[in-house]
């Protein structure tokens, strides 16, 4: 998923959002893997909408739940929302 996440197909990158989201809602703490925090801080400053967008719809499912995962995101979700 997340060699799938640098496609250029907007699209291809929208669905890769989706399913790793699939996944972390079997386990939440895949969120705190490294390469995890860089795929999803890479899509949370994608040119296209409406991967921001699946980025964004996945840290609020999940961050709520896993509140050291706040912290670890912190920078990342104020940075897009500056």
């Amino acid at each position: 998923i997340l060699r799938v996440l640098g496609e250029n197909a907007i699209a291809v990158r929208t669905k890769a959002m989706k399913c790793l989201s699939e996944v972390v809602a079997v386990d939440p703490s895949i969120l705190a893997r490294p390469d995890m925090q860089r795929g999803v801080h890479g899509r949370l400053m994608d040119n296209s909408t409406s991967v921001r967008e699946a980025a964004v719809e996945l840290l609020g499912r999940f961050v709520l739940c896993r509140p050291q995962l706040a912290e670890q995101y912190y920078d990342m979700l104020i940075e897009r929302i500056l």
